[in-house]
């Protein structure tokens, strides 16, 4: 039995939105929230440190055989709040999540391949292995910082898309696009999932949820230009927070130091 069994949806979970990154992702969060619903992104988890704390021990007992697989009582507790759980980190657990959840509709956008994998290549994957990432994962995050988002993603994406460095990456990410969304449209009933076309509006979307079309049109976002300032801002504060606690650290022994020299200096004084 989960130690969170005892802890209850705040609301219900009513979407699992499980589209791969770069398909639209943050102009249908928008829309979600104007039709009501609460939604987790993979930003979000970024201002939350007790939600990366507990995604970090979902990644490492899934991929890494650290601790004991996150039962649904376990993502309630810190996910309960949000009717709609979208991008990375939360896709790299569907086939839990579609298990654990299966009240749930599910969402699936689909995009051309080829302008999917352009996207994805430019944006998401070189903002993994930039230099200050590289520092925060080999320097600042091991031994200083309390949680490791730069970490979580990096480890997630090579055990869920089967590589282990910038070329392999990329070399991996079209088929584990296909597999992903083969993975979806098999398990998931058909009256369960709405593939959704990028573009179609309101109608689709809102018929599948039950929603009246707001009087507003479709939210569209720059997801790309979204995308890199929210990585540089990302990075930029860990790395910040990183340096920080080191010199937090090297103040902590600095003063120990001094204080053990004047303590034997007193004691050579006067003893």
């Amino acid at each position: 039995m989960s130690s969170a069994s005892s802890t209850q949806r705040k609301v219900p979970l009513e979407v699992l939105h499980l589209s791969m990154p770069r398909t639209g992702s943050a102009s249908m969060m928008e829309a979600y929230k104007i039709l009501g619903f609460s939604t987790y992104h993979g930003t979000d988890f970024v201002d939350r440190p007790d939600d990366q704390v507990q995604w970090e021990k979902a990644v490492d007992a899934k991929w890494f055989g650290k601790g004991r697989p996150f039962e649904r009582a376990d993502f309630d507790a810190f996910l309960g709040e949000f009717h709609v759980l979208s991008d990375l980190p939360v896709i790299g657990f569907s086939e839990e999540l579609l298990e654990m959840y299966p009240e749930a509709k599910v969402v699936l956008v689909d995009r051309d391949l080829d302008k999917w994998f352009e996207s994805y290549a430019v944006s998401v994957i070189p903002n993994n292995y930039t230099p200050i990432v590289k520092i925060l994962t080999t320097i600042l995050e091991p031994y200083f910082l309390r949680a490791r988002p730069a970490t979580l993603i990096v480890n997630e994406s090579h055990a869920w898309f089967g590589c282990h460095d910038e070329a392999s990456y990329a070399a991996s990410a079209r088929e584990k696009y296909k597999s992903h969304y083969a993975m979806v449209r098999e398990r998931v009933p058909r009256e369960r999932l709405l593939n959704y076309e990028l573009g179609s509006g309101w109608g689709p979307l809102c018929e599948f949820l039950g929603k009246k079309v707001p009087n507003e049109p479709f939210p569209f976002k720059n997801e790309r230009e979204e995308f890199r300032k929210w990585m540089r801002e990302v990075q930029r504060r860990k790395l910040r927070d990183g340096l920080w606690q080191v010199v937090k650290g090297v103040s902590v022994v600095g003063s120990g130091v001094l204080a053990a020299y004047v303590y034997g200096y007193g004691v050579r004084i006067w003893g």
